[in-house]
């Protein structure tokens, strides 16, 4: 037994109005001084990821981006354009306490057309400027079983090429965590065979750093390594979860990363990129 872990970042900078933009004294240039560490450490290690991209970042960087997409160990996919919620998230958060309160939070779903358009736009500009043939897209938020229940959206998603999603990030309380045991899987009964989830399973690193402490990276590497020694013993796929300002933030050489790569190879666990992945199983 083994496992295989996917490393995916989320990179969508600080989106105005984010409860994350306070903790930075300089908003503008995160995005930027996570490319610059996670290139040195993917390239150091030898070892892939996928970075899903939104729009506007894009815009914003191309230049950084132009450097990444040399890299063999980047696989550059998109996160939407400008980080358009792909359905309505019904939240109740059983864990309240001082960071997130409790009850229930609905966040609605933009609209199809909406949608469409934004997503068609982040794929262009990934071509445009990257020449990337987009096939890879993460949900923004992420959601209750992927877009098992929303086979229009994913006629939008199939209609503009993208074959693979990181949709699945909620559990059935539309919050966190996903459990390790939801693997990935292809929208066939909904009429997209072509089309694979890979849900981003346990926490996601901001919201778990944000309710354990930010400057604990000790605890939360001790946490992902516990994941993964789950993940060995069943030999399960584990889609981890990152964000571009959440990597950085308290941890600036990025040992968190490290480390888990570090007991990744430790435990023989394969390490692929999202596309790489898609690609071995379609």
């Amino acid at each position: 037994m083994s496992g295989t872990l996917l490393i995916g970042y989320d990179v969508e900078g600080l989106i105005e109005g984010s409860r994350w933009v306070r903790a930075y004294s300089d908003p503008e240039s995160v995005t930027q001084v996570f490319l610059a560490r996670v290139e040195e450490v993917h390239y150091r290690y030898k070892v892939p990821c996928t970075l899903f991209v939104l729009g506007q970042v894009l815009e914003k960087n191309v230049g950084h981006f132009q450097k990444l997409n040399g890299n063999s160990m980047f696989d550059i996919q998109q996160h939407t354009y400008s980080h358009i919620r792909l359905k309505t998230i019904v939240q109740e958060c059983n864990n309240p306490g001082k960071v997130f309160k409790g009850g229930v939070k609905v966040f609605k779903a933009d609209a199809l057309q909406d949608i469409a358009k934004d997503v068609r736009k982040a794929s262009s500009l990934l071509k445009r400027y990257l020449n990337v043939n987009c096939l890879g897209l993460a949900g923004p938020n992420g959601y209750y079983r992927g877009l098992s229940d929303k086979p229009e959206v994913l006629q939008i998603l199939q209609d503009v090429g993208i074959r693979f999603i990181r949709t699945y990030a909620r559990n059935e309380h539309d919050w966190q965590p996903v459990s390790l045991d939801t693997q990935p899987f292809w929208y066939k009964p909904q009429g997209f065979p072509e089309i694979l989830e890979l849900p981003a399973q346990d926490w996601q690193d901001c919201i778990y750093r944000e309710i354990h402490g930010w400057k604990n990276t000790e605890g939360y590497l001790s946490h992902l390594k516990l994941s993964l020694d789950y993940v060995v013993t069943h030999d399960l796929t584990w889609s981890v979860c990152f964000h571009d300002f959440a990597s950085i933030r308290d941890d600036p050489k990025m040992d968190i990363i490290c480390g888990l790569i570090d007991y990744a190879r430790k435990k023989h666990v394969r390490i692929m990129s999202c596309e790489e992945y898609y690609q071995e199983n379609k």
